[in-house]
């Protein structure tokens, strides 16, 4: 029973979403008395944010204790490389945002369900404060007070200081590696009552919208959205298109013919891991060497997510300008860090475009029930960022593979054939 509602689980969140708008628009005073249930649902994702992301990116950074030192040049251009990348798609994200501002002009009540929004105000909010917000004298604090973002931080911190420790931390990396595949499967319990909450969620939002006559303008807001969103997720598919046909000297129109079992493969799946073997084969059609594909590929396929970065920037954008809320260049730099270094602690997550928000959302005070509007368009727009993350991630690997120094080069192939790289 329970793996068949997981099967067809997005089926059943489709059709509540239906239900949702259908029954917001005749009864609309029955989400009044149901509303909880989608109270409850967000609670419980909640509960289960701070234990996923901090397992995560503990285990992920831990386990890179023998190739960053072993492979410090590869691991050194790896990582600019997801920077670099993950730097320009918020970027992207913010420039669209802040230019067409498709938020502008949506009721608030699809998200607030017509309660008062209080606007939190960051005074003298600079770099100092700024610093002094993401690393806090006392971490447990910060827990206690779901600030997610200096919890993210110790994280990091935490898991490199595991990593460079060597074998003795291997009793903690196998801890969080324990603590996440257990959030993950208690992540997996919550999503099963995902159409009731979302069901509840969206009905209370539509009928609010109904009552106050503002239903039409709110589906052209969210519908905006989604096209500055795809507008966005194309340029950043298109700037490493164009650096990978620069660099290794190939035809635009022989990458993307070699690309399409990774295009389709990754749109059909939604799943970078799964798309991983394809694109790994396909990285080294198109000059990357194996040595460079093999520690590459799986390393991004787990922390570069730009896609999802731009997406959870878009949507905090997207929704404070809906409440009228005026970011400061603090705050906006503020947000790009968090989705940053909250994305980093993607992979291997399932649902995570939630657990991530919760973070981007807290940020700038924005009600978490505003991802119950997104999660039904996130079934869509996961497959359109999947196709450019695992494509990005191919590019890297061929942009690393390239700009390899030949002594170093001829080490790597010596350990790639040694299987020291997988």
């Amino acid at each position: 029973m329970i793996h068949f509602l997981m099967r067809y689980n997005k089926y059943f969140i489709l059709l509540s979403v239906a239900a949702a708008i259908l029954l917001g628009i005749a009864t609309p005073l029955l989400f009044g008395q149901i509303k909880f249930l989608g109270d409850l649902f967000i609670n419980l994702l909640k509960l289960f944010a701070l234990p996923l992301i901090c397992s995560a990116l503990i285990s992920s950074l831990g386990n890179l204790s023998g190739n960053l030192a072993t492979l410090k040049s590869l691991a050194k251009r790896s990582v600019g490389y997801m920077l670099l990348s993950e730097v320009i798609a918020v970027a992207i994200a913010l420039g669209l945002f802040t230019v067409l501002k498709p938020g502008v002009g949506g009721n608030p009540d699809l998200i607030l369900d017509g309660k008062a929004y209080e606007v939190i105000q960051h005074q003298g909010f600079g770099v100092s404060e700024f610093l002094l917000s993401i690393f806090p004298d006392n971490v447990f604090r910060a827990l206690a007070n779901f600030e997610l973002l200096p919890v993210v931080v110790f994280s990091i911190l935490f898991g490199l200081g595991c990593s460079f420790a060597g074998e003795v931390t291997k009793p903690l990396i196998r801890l969080a590696v324990s603590v996440r595949e257990a959030s993950s499967k208690c992540l997996h319990g919550v999503m099963l009552l995902a159409p009731i909450g979302i069901f509840t969620l969206v009905g209370a939002g539509v009928a609010q919208s109904h009552l106050s006559g503002a239903l039409q303008e709110n589906f052209s807001a969210l519908l905006a959205f989604v096209s500055v969103l795809v507008l966005g997720l194309f340029l950043h598919g298109l700037w490493q298109l164009l650096a990978v046909a620069f660099i290794s000297k190939q035809k635009i129109l022989h990458i993307l013919h070699r690309s399409l079992p990774v295009f389709s493969t990754a749109f059909g799946t939604s799943s970078s891991v799964a798309t991983l073997p394809i694109a790994m084969l396909t990285a080294d059609q198109l000059k990357s060497k194996p040595f460079a594909t093999k520690f590459v590929l799986p390393l991004c396929a787990s922390i570069n997510v730009g896609g999802m970065m731009m997406y959870e920037m878009g949507a905090a954008l997207f929704f404070s300008q809906m409440l009228g809320i005026d970011l400061s260049l603090s705050e906006q730099l503020l947000l790009a860090v968090a989705c940053i270094l909250g994305g980093m602690a993607e992979g291997g997550i399932p649902e995570t475009s939630m657990v991530s928000l919760v973070v981007v959302f807290r940020i700038v005070n924005i009600p978490l029930s505003a991802i119950s509007i997104l999660l039904p368009l996130d079934r869509i727009i996961d497959r359109l960022r999947t196709v450019v993350n695992i494509f990005g991630n191919m590019c890297g690997a061929i942009i690393v593979s390239q700009s390899m120094p030949e002594e170093v080069e001829e080490n790597l192939v010596d350990l790639s054939k040694e299987n020291i790289l997988i």
